[in-house]
Parts: C-alpha cells; structure tokens; sequence
C-alpha cells in the first residue's frame, strides 16, 4: 500500500527542509557533461507506454472521481489520490494518475517526447509504480519504468537546471521499485544487481553525513533508508527461493536492530518465512522468540495460533483465537488468522465475513484469500457483489 506523506500532501514537499533527503552523489553521466550546456538537454522522457483498458471503478465511485478529476489541480487531485488509496480502491488511484500524467504531457504515446521532469511529475510516477506493484500489473510496470533507465541521467538532478538547489528529484521510494522490478523480468536474478548497488551507494551516503558530522537525525533517517534496502534483499531473496540465505540474513538484522518494536516485527516475519518453507524446526524457534517479546498481549496469542495451524491442530489453534474478544483486536493478522481457523474447521461463510472486516481491503495477500474461500461457499454474482463492497 502506498505511503501517505501527510494528510493531504503527497506529491510536494519543502525543499529546504527534505535536502539531507535529497542528497545523492552525482552521476558519471552527469559529470560528463558541460557546465555550459547544462539544462539545454532533455534525458528522461516518459510516458505511459501502451494503452491498457482503464481499470474499472464500481459506479459508486464514479461520481466521486469525477469531483477529483475532472482537471490538473494538485491539490484537489492529490486529495483524490489519498481519498482513494485509504478507501483501497487502488484502480481509481491509478486512474487519477493517468489522467494527471496526461495534463503534464507525459500521459499515452508520450514517452519519448520531451516534457518537464519535476519534483511533482516524479513523485507521481513513483505513486503510479507503486499502484501498479499492489495491482500485479508487472509488465506495465517493466515498461513504463524503462524511461527512466538507471536512474543517473543528467535532468534528474536539481543542479542540472538549478543554480541553488542540489540534490536528486529521484524519491528514495522509486529506487527501491526501480531495484526490485527486475524480479517481474525474464531476468529476476538481475534485481539482485540493482538490490546490491543500491545497497552500495546508501551505505557511502551513511559514511559521507558521518564524516561531515552532519546531525545525528540526518545520519538516522540515512540508516533506516540502509535497513530498508537490507529488507528488501532479504524479500527479493526469499521470493527467487534462496530461504537459507534470506532467513540468515534478516534473523542477522534482529539480533542487531536495538529497536524493541522492529524486533518483534522482524521475529514474526521470520516465524511466517519458516512456516511457508515447511522448516518445522525454524519455525518452533521463532515462534519461542515472538512469545516471549509479545508475553502476555494477543500477539502471543495469535503466534501460538498460528503455530498449532502449522501442526495442522485446528482445535487448539481455535481454543487460542478465541481467547481474544473480537472487539479487542480488529488488526489485520488477528482477522486473517481467525478466517484460516474458521476455514479449516468447516465454517467457509464465517471465514469470508471474518476476513470482510479488513478495511481497506487491498489487492494482495488479503484480497487473494477471500477469493479463495468465496469461491467455496458464494456464487459468482455473490461474490463478486462481496468483493466491491
């Protein structure tokens, strides 16, 4: 799910106080070229790549896209965008971002044709890259992506056409999409490549701010960027099927990290890594870990439910989800693993009204279960009214 910058921005921000954000080596591509020609040149053209049938919208909310895009006005398009995105109607965000690409010359037919790279057209891209990875639309993605190359052309820096601003119009988001896409590719190894340089280059960012003695806050926002890239090799790493490596390396992250709250989140994600692998012994070790880190709260709970659903004890996994009182816990995991008990126990209708109070219901994991249990207890019309609620 895309990441809301504040309540109503998204798409804009402060220079002056995001420029610590911003920093980013100039390239080779850059160095090359001349001062005095600086800003004359246009490299990064983009533009949506192929016409694809526009995602449909349930009429509901036909009218209310309308009211959020029926010109280029950013700040009542960025509020549509948000007000989509938290309804988790992710088509009618990425509509919006058609028609916004559109009005700023960058929308069907446009790639290759010069057009103004801004800190907005940017960040919008990176909103729509983000859309189409929650929507699965990969070969999209692949191509509307290939614009924008390696991400080091000379216009994607402040200075190419700036006096007084330094820095990279690249949001840090866009190159973690930008590292992961390969894995959609014919070539998924090949993200890994991208995976490790970027690694490369945040890692110099973190020593260049210590050098400078830059402010302590600037050093961390670097390394929480570096443990995002780390993250994302261990996901990359697990999705291509090298589970040895990827548990060693994130289990290595929990042991570091001095965060209370990252550990516990870092110990549930490798219990459920060792449970989709079938690691039995993994899994009880892990699962040790998050009850401890969780004694006493429905999380430790939940662990020990999703553990006895592991061991196929679908009985004692009930008697532990049961103990938590459905108005004290509404959180997305609670939910899910009550409607997998509930499935696995014979009740299909309860599971998909269990798993109907996830809200927003977005594409992904979530979306892709209850379609599954639909499936087995609703009709076709049913459950197609089901899922637009």
């Amino acid at each position: 799910m895309p990441e809301l910058k504040d309540k109503n921005r998204m798409l804009s921000y402060d220079y002056d106080s995001h420029k610590h954000l911003l920093y980013w080596p100039e390239s080779n591509r850059y160095k090359t070229t001349k001062p005095e020609t600086r800003g004359t040149m246009q490299y990064t053209m983009p533009g949506i790549k192929e016409e694809f049938i526009r995602s449909p919208i349930d009429h509901r909310y036909q009218e209310t896209f309308t009211k959020f895009f029926s010109s280029y006005d950013l700040d009542l398009n960025q509020k549509g965008l948000i007000w989509f995105i938290k309804k988790g109607v992710l088509e009618g965000a990425l509509n919006g971002t058609s028609d916004m690409l559109a009005w700023l010359g960058q929308g069907k037919d446009k790639a290759g044709r010069p057009s103004e790279i801004t800190q907005v057209t940017m960040e919008l891209w990176t909103l729509r890259f983000q859309l189409l990875l929650n929507l699965r639309m990969h070969a999209q993605l692949l191509a509307e992506l290939a614009a924008f190359e390696d991400l080091d052309a000379p216009d994607l820096f402040y200075q190419y056409k700036s006096a007084d601003k330094t820095g990279s119009l690249v949001p840090f988001s866009l190159r973690i999409i930008h590292a992961e896409a390969l894995r959609f590719s014919p070539f998924p190894w090949h993200s890994m490549i991208r995976i490790e340089a970027l690694q490369s280059q945040v890692e110099q960012i973190v020593n260049i701010f210590r050098m400078q003695n830059a402010p302590a806050s600037q050093i961390e926002d670097w390394e929480k960027r570096l443990q995002c890239v780390k993250y994302l090799f261990v996901r990359v790493l697990h999705e291509l099927g090298e589970y040895k490596i990827a548990i060693k390396t994130l289990d290595k992250a929990r042991q570091e990290t001095k965060n209370q709250e990252e550990k516990v989140v870092l110990t549930r994600a490798l219990m459920r890594m060792a449970m989709q692998a079938g690691d039995e012994k993994a899994m009880h070790y892990f699962a040790e870990k998050a009850s401890h880190l969780s004694n006493g709260t429905n999380l430790m709970i939940v662990h020990k439910a999703m553990r006895s659903i592991f061991l196929g004890s679908n009985n004692h996994a009930q008697d532990y989800i049961g103990r938590i009182k459905e108005n004290e816990d509404q959180t997305p995991q609670f939910l899910n693993t009550k409607s997998i008990i509930q499935l696995y126990t014979g009740r299909a209708r309860d599971a998909v009204e269990t798993i109907s109070m996830i809200r927003p219901i977005v594409p992904g994991p979530t979306t892709t279960n209850l379609k599954t249990i639909a499936e087995l207890c609703y009709s076709t019309a049913a459950k197609d009214e089901l899922l637009i609620r």
